[in-house]
C-alpha cells in the first residue's frame, strides 16, 4: 500500500546525494542507483557517465548489483565492456574527454534504459526504501 510515508521516502532517496553516504554501504549503492535511473532516463547512459564523473563507473555497476536490479547492471555492465572496461572518477573535463574518446557509434543503441532495465531498478529501489523507511523519511527533515 502506497502512503504519504512511502512517497516522501522515495522522493527523499531520489534527491539524495551518493556522495553522503559511506562509500560501500546499502545507502549509496541506492543512491548511486536512483542517480543512474533518473539521469540515463533523461539524458541516455552517456550523458549518465559524463555528469556521474565523481564515481569511478566500476561502483555504479557494483551498485546496480548491491540493490538488486540485475537486468540494469547487465545492460550496464554490457555498455562499460564496449567502453573498454571502467571509467575511473576523474574531473568532468577529463571525464567528457575520456567518453569522446572511447564512445562508438554502435553505443548509441544502448545509450537508454531498457523498460525492464527501468522497471527492475524501480523494483529494487522500492524494496530498499520499504526495508529502510524511517531512514529515508527522516531524511527529509
Amino acid at each position: 500500500m502506497v502512503t504519504q510515508q512511502s512517497i516522501d521516502a522515495w522522493n527523499n532517496l531520489m534527491f539524495s546525494d551518493p556522495l553522503t553516504f559511506e562509500k560501500g554501504s546499502d545507502k549509496r549503492a541506492a543512491a548511486i542507483s536512483a542517480r543512474y535511473m533518473g539521469l540515463a532516463n533523461n539524458g541516455g547512459i552517456n550523458s549518465f557517465l559524463t555528469c556521474s564523473n565523481d564515481f569511478d563507473a566500476s561502483e555504479v555497476l557494483e551498485s546496480l548489483v548491491a540493490v538488486g536490479a540485475l537486468t540494469a547492471a547487465k545492460e550496464f555492465g554490457h555498455v562499460l565492456r564496449r567502453l573498454g572496461g571502467t571509467l575511473p572518477a576523474a574531473s568532468q573535463k577529463e571525464r567528457f574527454y575520456a567518453l569522446e574518446a572511447l564512445w562508438r557509434k554502435s553505443l548509441n543503441e544502448h545509450d537508454v534504459l531498457s523498460t525492464e532495465a527501468n522497471r527492475d531498478i524501480i523494483a529494487a529501489l522500492e524494496r530498499h526504501v520499504e526495508q529502510n523507511l524511517a531512514f529515508y523519511e527522516a531524511l527529509g527533515r
